[in-house]
């Protein structure tokens, strides 16, 4: 069964990361069913989302917000909206995706444009699972698609708790990803693969990238989850991009870099930690 806005909000208080309950609802949202666990960019009546900002509360339009302190006044949210603001809402929303919506990280079918393709990933033991996969796509030997990420965070005693995964992956046409190359699933939302994008083997595509139209991303690269990969870019073998870095369109990222910081576009960056070169 469903719960409550306010059943999740008092599960908040009782695990001790509630610090602040702001609600437009009347009924201090004992009446708002939460049937959905989505991105708080895309919410609308009966979701529950999280961001790092508080900020977010002011354009929030599903049910709940857990976010960061402080929380915002009513006056600033939408009606029948509830923000919660937490001392670790990252944990705060792992803590309530595990006790309330475990069952909604149970690995689902991919859908595929081709119905072909399935026999092919069969028969080359390739593992596709929370997918939905485009025409003219082209899947390796023993590549990994749409399995669970490193989503962790730790609790006050330093204990890592799992952030469950609920995302997919979406791969649109004409794309190749090489022999045990891995994408795995979004957090909340989707990984994605844009059309004409190249992934090579062993290559670590993480939670929430977005890889653009014809990017090539060579062997052994390793792609942290939310980054940005821009239109045409290109990531050469074993280079590293961080966590939530954005690759401008048509950047280059030389051997072995270590890309911890945004690159604009059309720019060449090699070295660890990466700097620009031209």
């Amino acid at each position: 069964m469903s719960p409550s806005a306010a059943e999740v909000v008092r599960y908040l208080a009782e695990i001790g990361q509630l610090r602040v309950c702001v609600t437009t609802r009347d009924d201090a949202g004992e009446g708002a069913v939460l049937d959905r666990v989505t991105l708080d960019t895309s919410a609308g009546p009966g979701d529950l989302s999280w961001s790092r900002s508080a900020e977010a509360a002011a354009g929030f339009r599903g049910a709940l917000l857990v976010c960061p302190e402080p929380a915002p006044a009513t006056a600033a949210l939408a009606p029948g909206a509830t923000v919660a603001a937490c001392a670790n809402p990252r944990l705060a929303m792992a803590s309530v995706i595990g006790h309330f919506f475990s069952h909604l990280t149970a690995d689902q079918d991919p859908v595929y444009a081709e119905p072909a393709l399935a026999l092919s990933v069969s028969a080359s033991q390739a593992w596709v699972m929370n997918a939905r996969i485009g025409r003219d796509v082209c899947i390796g030997a023993h590549a990994t698609i749409g399995c669970s990420g490193m989503g962790y965070e730790r609790d006050s005693a330093g204990h890592l708790v799992k952030f469950p995964q609920l995302g997919g992956v979406l791969i649109e046409d004409d794309v190749d990803v090489a022999a045990h190359a891995t994408v795995q699933r979004g957090t909340l939302g989707d990984t994605v693969l844009r059309r004409g994008s190249r992934i090579g083997p062993h290559v670590n595509v993480g939670h929430n990238v977005e890889v653009g139209e014809d990017v090539l991303i060579a062997g052994h690269a390793q792609v942290g989850g939310g980054a940005r990969i821009g239109k045409g870019a290109t990531i050469w073998q074993s280079a590293v991009v961080a966590n939530g870095v954005t690759i401008g369109d048509g950047a280059v990222i030389g051997m072995s870099a270590a890309v911890r910081k945004t690159v604009g576009p059309g720019e060449v960056w090699a070295g660890n930690p990466a700097r620009k070169l031209r």
